[in-house]
């Protein structure tokens, strides 16, 4: 791979920040998708850095101006931008192949993966075919303000510079958080218990209820709970009447059993992932490896939120536009599940730390 030409420090409102150009960089094929690159880091301060692939081969990245170096790196001399784009370029090899494992399921490509814990994360994100960018934060607060900030760069990169039209990735601005008291009607949720739930049929009872609350056929379609990696239950209302479009190409029973495989699928990723991630936010003792992980695809996004070290919750969603409430439902979800099951929050707390707007997305 050819060597870094020199930084270029831009003076841009609000903080500075460095362009690191491969040398094939040029003005006619880079220049303006670089401008609003550089425009989103000064913007952001929750951005470390982010990096633009075309083909699969990097062509630059905007830094912070002054960042110390990578606390899970050994800086080498005159290898900043490799360095640097190290735990993006990780990131995108296994959504290439998250994407194609999630293509079967009939809800469109990738378009937008998060990674993250307590200490920071990773984004990656499909401009159009062929065409990525990846970012990162090391800031234990900068998870949501990256990942916002990024949505709309790549809206804004796909509208302004493509001509192309607005995926959504993250969902639909105007869609707030539904806080409906209630989850689905019981003739519309289907909830089975797998062989992690044991013998106690007041634990199936609690869950049950907690499924029927949280669970609906509006904006989380679907959920299920694994302790080491075994099932407790997974519930869904893919037989509501309402969801009957989303299974024309795909049946109710060959996308059910999918989603059900999806955490063998998972598993077999999970070391790239954490591998990728604690390049920037490297792992805390009595911490899972991944606090939080998004697969945002065309029509709606899988989610994986973690209980405990040893317990998770996979959530999906049918509705890209319903995106982000539906995160915000299944946070409430794992939360009473760690209610039930005695864990405490990956932050250290009793609860999911709740965002304070999960669908911001201000005007272009």
């Amino acid at each position: 791979m050819a060597a870094p030409s020199h930084p270029a420090s831009h003076p841009l409102p609000g903080r500075r920040t460095d362009t690191l150009r491969e040398f094939h960089w040029t003005r006619d094929r880079h220049g303006r998708i670089t401008a609003l690159c550089e425009e989103a880091v000064a913007a952001q301060p929750a951005v470390r850095s982010l990096a633009h692939y075309s083909s699969g081969i990097l062509d630059f990245a905007v830094c912070a101006a002054g960042r110390s170096p990578l606390s899970g790196l050994i800086a080498e001399p005159d290898e900043e931008l490799q360095d640097e784009a190290l735990p993006g370029s990780r990131l995108l090899l296994c959504t290439q192949d998250l994407g194609a494992a999630l293509r079967p399921l009939g809800t469109g490509e990738l378009m937008r993966t998060v990674v993250a814990n307590a200490r920071g994360g990773l984004w990656g994100g499909r401009i159009k075919p062929g065409e990525f960018l990846a970012a990162l934060t090391d800031d234990p607060h900068g998870v949501r303000p990256m990942d916002a900030a990024m949505n709309r760069l790549t809206t804004r990169i796909r509208v302004d510079v493509h001509s192309l039209p607005d995926e959504l990735p993250g969902g639909a601005p105007e869609a707030g958080p539904v806080l409906r008291a209630g989850g689905s009607p019981e003739s519309l949720l289907r909830v089975d218990f797998g062989t992690g739930a044991g013998p106690d049929t007041g634990t199936e009872a609690r869950l049950r209820d907690l499924w029927h609350r949280h669970v609906d056929d509006v904006d989380l379609q679907y959920a299920a709970y694994y302790r080491d990696w075994t099932l407790v239950c997974a519930g869904d209302t893919f037989d509501s009447p309402a969801l009957g479009p989303r299974f024309i190409d795909v049946s109710v029973r060959t996308r059910r059993t999918a989603y059900r495989d999806l955490s063998r699928v998972l598993r077999g990723h999970l070391a790239r992932l954490t591998d990728a991630l604690h390049l920037v936010a490297p792992a805390t003792d009595g911490h899972p490896p991944l606090d939080r992980l998004v697969l945002d695809v065309q029509e709606g996004a899988v989610y994986v939120l973690w209980v405990s070290p040893r317990e998770f919750v996979i959530g999906v969603t049918l509705d890209q536009l319903r995106v982000a409430p539906a995160e915000h439902r299944l946070r409430r979800l794992v939360r009473e599940v760690r209610g039930l099951s005695g864990g405490r929050g990956t932050d250290g707390t009793d609860g999911v730390g709740e965002p304070r707007d999960l669908t911001a997305r201000p005007a272009r």
